[in-house]
């Protein structure tokens, strides 16, 4: 799991108006701290399943209730929430079949 995948978010939520910059990215989408990307970068590490998972269900959460408008500029901004949870939910899957086709990490 890779930052450019949190970055790539943050800049589609900013292009949306739905977030304003990346603290408000982080603590609001992520559940993280204001520097939770900052940190990764600094540490070499990408973010964790439950990060994801957290930002996958908002972004599924908050597409639904855009749809439920009827609105079709909210309809095109639920479509581009879905595609974001897609990528997320990737994200969590490719992490979950590394770690059960791990063999030290799954072996009886």
């Amino acid at each position: 799991m890779s930052v450019k995948l949190l970055e790539h978010l943050r800049d589609e939520l900013i292009g949306s108006g739905a977030v304003r910059n990346t603290p408000e990215f982080c603590r609001a989408w992520l559940g993280r701290s204001e520097g939770y990307i900052r940190t990764l970068r600094n540490h070499g590490t990408g973010p964790s399943v439950e990060t994801l998972a957290i930002c996958s269900h908002k972004l599924g959460h908050y597409a639904e209730r855009l749809r439920a408008t009827g609105s079709a500029e909210h309809g095109k901004l639920a479509l581009q929430f879905e595609r974001l949870k897609g990528l997320c939910d990737q994200s969590i899957a490719r992490h979950a079949e590394a770690v059960w086709r791990d063999p030290e990490r799954m072996s009886a």
